[in-house]
């Protein structure tokens, strides 16, 4: 009988140091962000990918906490509280405001961002090179100047570009001064229309309406959230609709040169594997993501155009990655 004790002991010891053994090769990642829409859930996909190609597999020996705050800014608060006590080895929030939230809320966990536009405007960093404190990652700044000479491409009149924005956002900001700083040597004009929440997207859209030759519609998440309603615009006046990021396009905007952000995803899991690895984090380069991933997208929706009287050239057309109809 004592034998059969001391083995069901042995027998139970063991289990509890595998248990330990496992418990402590289990890695955890806190994943947020702000809204879901294609280009961030694509984001998402490409982070969960590149992790499991370095052997870091959900289920097996990593655990994924995501979280979307439904475009709640206090919610997104809330979510940045409960990662940061929630044990996890690394943040890793997507977009602007959720980054800023993470960052707001611990200096000590890792965090590695992405799909922020612009991380030293937004106070992520002060610097890309060894960023130094808690925080790295992936800026998603969209390819401006092969986007504007394509627009032109498309609509060789093209002197004035409506830009609906949220003035809250700082990535909306940062995306505004490079479309006026790459445009004006392009003899092309922005005409500003600002829309602080997505309730009023529509009026800020209809203020453009012949007042410019076409309208371009930044990755903000305030003004996407409503794009098919800006659409809907275009097509009842024959205003060109642009957008900075390729998913868009898909949505019922005409024309976009832009990132595949399952890559950009894939850039920020990689740095988050080198950090799981021992890595310093602050010691690891932030990145701007059209300098480190070359493969732009070029989609068209040659029904879109159409449906704003807009006649797609057949230049544009030969190098496209993607054509809807």
């Amino acid at each position: 009988m004592r034998n059969i004790v001391r083995i069901a002991t042995a027998s139970l010891l063991a289990g509890f140091v595998v248990s330990a053994a496992y418990a402590e090769d289990m890695k955890s990642i806190g994943i947020s962000t702000i809204v879901e829409v294609p280009a961030l859930t694509e984001t998402r996909d490409g982070i969960i990918a590149a992790l499991a190609e370095r052997g870091y597999v959900e289920g097996e020996n990593l655990k994924i906490d995501y979280q979307n705050a439904n475009g709640n800014m206090p919610t997104q608060q809330q979510i940045a509280k409960k990662f940061v006590g929630g044990g996890h080895d690394i943040l890793m929030p997507i977009t602007t405001p959720t980054s800023q939230a993470m960052v707001a809320a611990t200096s000590d966990i890792p965090i590695v961002f992405s799909t922020v536009t612009d991380p030293v405007k937004a106070k992520l960093i002060t610097q890309y090179e060894k960023p130094g404190a808690n925080v790295t990652g992936v800026s998603d700044a969209a390819p401006i100047e092969p986007q504007l000479d394509m627009f032109k491409e498309i609509i060789p009149g093209l002197k004035k570009i409506g830009f609906v924005y949220n003035p809250g956002l700082d990535n909306a900001l940062a995306t505004l001064g490079w479309v006026k700083e790459h445009g004006a040597p392009r003899g092309i004009e922005v005409v500003e229309s600002p829309s602080p929440t997505t309730n009023e997207v529509i009026l800020a859209t209809k203020k453009l309406v012949g007042k410019v030759d076409a309208i371009y519609i930044p990755n903000d998440t305030t003004i996407v959230a409503a794009l098919e309603a800006i659409v809907k615009i275009g097509q009842d006046t024959n205003t060109p609709i642009f957008t900075g990021e390729t998913g868009g396009v898909e949505r019922g905007a005409i024309a976009s040169v832009g990132l595949d952000y399952v890559a950009i995803g894939e850039v920020a899991g990689n740095m988050a594997a080198d950090v799981l690895e021992g890595k310093t984090v602050g010691d690891i380069d932030a990145v701007i993501a059209y300098k480190v991933v070359d493969n732009f997208k070029v989609v068209i929706n040659k029904g879109a155009a159409e449906r704003m009287g807009v006649t797609i050239p057949e230049s544009v057309m030969s190098r496209a990655t993607q054509v809807i109809e």
